[in-house]
């Protein structure tokens, strides 16, 4: 058993649930079943039972769970000593759909003790995520995705080896400048938005896919006028400074509003968008991926159980 595995036991038994710790570990459940129960084949003894309350340790499993945190605690401070020694860390990932907080990088940086930090991100689609993952170029990704990508989403995800984590779900939301006509209402349905221009981004295979659903289910709706973008600046300064909307998620209104973009939720739809990571399903997340994931889901008021 390697230090990983021993890791997965002590937030298993700390959770009392393997539910609750693949949460927390962003690892699928049958993989931390198979943990346990390759452990327990081995050492041909029990380490968890169920009870009421979940799982809980026997008394063969407290002894290995008292061991396993003196290991890993053993081995955290070589891990320390290491990288106080270390002259610079890497972070890599991607996001798609979402604005990310500035005050989230500098909230990283801030607890990263090193002479240099690498920190290679990039706003693309989800098309443009899943590339990057599958080509090493970023360590995971962190993107919005509506009821139709989702399911699309989870299908390539089974070809090309990738998992995905839900963090969140929400309804779509409409944003528009602060002084636009639509701005006193709290919800917007399709039919106040046929005089306005609609701006969205250039298309990938996940956005054409979820507008010919939309179009089978809703073949009223149809913009008026319409202008694509290529660049995410671009993309939001039209907003900024035109009679126009773009449709998005809640997860962008906080940054939305510190440029005079104002948002409410989109009634037309029944539809949800889902907040999700992805990643390769064969690695563990980096200690720097699972610092900036840890500030990301703090920062969102994101339950970390």
């Amino acid at each position: 058993m390697n230090l990983q595995q021993l890791r997965y036991i002590v937030e298993i038994a700390d959770s009392c649930s393997i539910t609750k710790a693949s949460k927390k570990l962003f690892v699928s459940q049958p993989y931390l079943s198979k943990v346990v129960s390759d452990f327990e084949a081995r050492a041909k003894k029990q380490i968890f039972i169920r009870c009421r309350n979940g799982l809980e340790l026997t008394a063969y499993g407290q002894k290995v769970y008292l061991l396993a945190q003196s290991i890993i605690h053993q081995m955290d401070q070589l891990g320390k000593e290491e990288t106080a020694q270390n002259d610079s860390v890497r972070l890599s990932f991607s996001a798609a759909n979402l604005i990310i907080k500035d005050s989230l990088l500098l909230d990283y940086v801030s607890t990263v003790h090193a002479a240099q930090i690498d920190i290679d991100f990039c706003e693309t689609t989800i098309s443009g995520c899943i590339k990057k993952i599958e080509e090493d170029v970023s360590e995971f990704a962190i993107l919005a995705a509506d009821d139709f990508q989702k399911t699309l989403l989870t299908s390539i995800c089974v070809r090309k080896k990738l998992e995905w984590i839900e963090l969140d779900e929400g309804c779509p939301y409409i944003h528009f400048h602060r002084n636009h006509a639509l701005s006193n209402q709290n919800e917007i349905h399709m039919d106040h938005l046929m005089p306005y221009v609609f701006v969205r981004l250039k298309t990938d295979e996940f956005t054409a896919f979820s507008r010919k659903k939309l179009k089978e289910e809703y073949p009223e709706i149809s913009a008026q006028r319409c202008i694509v973008v290529n660049h995410y600046h671009t993309y939001l300064s039209m907003v900024k400074h035109n009679a126009a909307f773009m449709i998005g998620n809640k997860w962008q209104i906080s940054e939305l509003e510190k440029m005079g973009i104002q948002s409410a939720a989109f009634s037309s739809f029944k539809h949800k968008v889902h907040l999700m990571i992805l990643k390769k399903q064969s690695t563990v997340f980096s200690a720097e991926a699972a610092r900036w994931i840890h500030l990301f889901k703090n920062s969102y008021g994101l339950d970390e159980t």
